[in-house]
C-alpha cells in the first residue's frame, strides 16, 4: 500500500475513533460524578504519581487527578485510573450498565473511546503500545501510547513479548518489530483453501516487500489465489463461461486444450512471493508455486494416472485495497507431460517433479 493510501485509510479509521469518542462523551456526560467544578472533592488517598500529577481516590472509592499544586484537573468520576504514556491514563467507568475502559488526558478529555473490556500496556523494542479488547466482539485494536491507532484493522487475538507484536486474524498471523518507536512489518504467515478440502499456507518475510503490503492486501492475495486454482482445476473445466466468477474468467484453466482428462489438486508447495516494479500500479506482487496434480486419462480404453507438480505464475496489482487483486494467472505447461507410449503401464505412473 502506498503512502497516500495508508494516509486515507488511517484518516478513515481516525474518523471512526472520533465518532466513538463523541458517543462516549455523550454517555459519560449523562453519568457524571456528583462533583461540580465548584466542589472540592475529598482526597482520601494518593494512589500514584507521575510528572507532578497525582492519581487520588475520594471517599466514594472513585479516582481523579490533582496537579503538583493540589488543583483538581480530573474530577473523581472514574472507577479506575492508571498512568500510561506521557500525557494520560487508562480509565474505566460504568457506561450503559457495563464497566468499560478507554483513555483520558490530564484534562479529562477522552482520547480513546470507552468501548473496551480491557486496555493493557505493552512494549515492543521501545515502541510503547496499548492493546485494547472490544467489549462487543472481543476483537483487538492496537494504539501507540500517545493514543494514535497503529492499524486500520482489528484483530482476533494478539500477543507481545517485548521484542515482537504478533497479531492474528481468522486466516493469518502477522508479526511486527519496532524501529524508532514505530512498528515495522516483519513477517506474514497466511492460510487458505482451494475449494473446501485443499489447505495451503505461505509466508512472507522480505522486509522491502512487506513495507509495501498490509495484512489486508496479503489476505486478498491468498483468497484470489485459492479462487483461481479452484477455477482452474474444476469450475473452469466444467462450468459455462457466463457463470464463472468474473475475477477469474479471463484466465485459462489448467491444461486448457486437454479435454479428455480429469485433474485433481493434491497439494500446494514451493511458494515464492516477490515484488515487481510497475508503472501501471502502485503495488504489483508476483507469486509462483507448484501444484501437486493427479491427471487421469485414457489410452486404448485403459485408464491411466500420472502425478506431477506443475508450476503456476500469478500476479496481483492495484493501488488500493478496493481494487487490488489478481491480474495475471497461468500455468507454465499447457498440457501434462505424458509418459512415452512404450513405458506406459495399466497401473499408476509417476513423473519426477519439475
Amino acid at each position: 500500500m502506498n503512502r497516500n493510501m495508508r494516509l486515507i485509510v488511517s484518516v478513515l479509521f481516525i474518523v471512526i475513533i472520533v465518532l466513538a469518542v463523541a458517543i462516549t462523551r455523550f454517555y459519560s456526560r449523562s453519568e457524571k460524578s456528583a462533583y461540580s467544578e465548584d466542589t472540592q472533592p475529598v482526597i482520601a488517598d494518593i494512589i500514584d504519581t507521575r510528572d507532578g500529577n497525582h492519581i487520588f481516590k475520594d471517599n466514594k472509592a472513585l479516582f481523579g487527578i490533582i496537579d503538583s499544586s493540589g488543583r483538581v484537573i480530573v474530577y473523581p468520576e472514574w472507577q479506575e485510573l492508571t498512568f500510561t504514556g506521557d500525557s494520560g491514563c487508562i480509565a474505566s467507568k460504568r457506561l450503559r450498565s457495563r464497566r468499560l475502559f478507554g483513555c483520558i488526558d490530564y484534562e479529562g478529555n477522552i482520547t480513546v473511546p470507552f468501548v473496551y473490556s480491557e486496555i493493557v500496556p505493552a512494549e515492543v523494542k521501545g515502541a510503547r503500545l496499548l492493546i485494547a479488547k472490544s467489549a462487543d466482539n472481543g476483537s483487538y485494536t492496537i494504539y501507540y501510547s500517545d493514543f494514535r491507532p497503529c492499524f486500520a484493522e482489528t484483530w482476533t487475538s494478539c500477543s507481545a513479548d517485548g521484542s515482537e507484536l504478533t497479531l492474528r486474524t481468522k486466516n493469518g498471523e502477522y508479526t511486527y518489530s519496532a524501529d524508532n518507536s514505530e512498528l515495522v512489518f516483519a513477517k506474514a504467515s497466511v492460510n487458505g483453501n482451494v475449494g473446501d478440502h485443499i489447505p495451503y499456507s505461505f509466508e512472507i518475510s522480505n522486509s522491502h516487500l512487506l513495507g509495501n503490503l498490509t495484512p489486508k492486501l496479503i489476505e486478498i492475495m491468498s483468497a484470489d489465489l485459492g479462487g483461481y486454482l479452484d477455477y482452474a482445476y474444476s469450475k473452469g473445466r466444467t462450468v459455462p463461461d457466463e457463470k464463472l466468477d468474473p475475477r477469474y474468467r479471463k484466465f485459462s484453466a489448467v491444461f486448457p486444450d486437454e479435454k479428455d482428462i480429469e485433474v485433481r489438486i493434491t497439494d500446494l508447495s514451493d511458494f515464492q512471493i516477490y515484488g515487481i516494479s510497475s508503472k501501471e500500479a502502485a503495488i504489483t506482487v508476483g507469486v509462483s508455486l507448484k501444484v501437486g496434480t493427479d491427471v487421469k486419462y485414457i489410452v486404448n480404453g485403459i485408464p491411466r494416472l500420472i502425478h506431477n507438480k506443475y508450476k503456476a505464475d500469478l500476479r496481483f496489482s492495484g493501488s488500493f485495497e478496493t481494487d487490488f487483486g489478481i491480474s495475471y494467472a497461468k500455468f507454465q505447461r499447457s498440457k501434462p507431460k505424458y509418459p512415452a507410449a512404450a513405458a506406459e503401464e495399466p497401473q499408476e505412473n509417476s513423473e519426477q517433479a519439475e
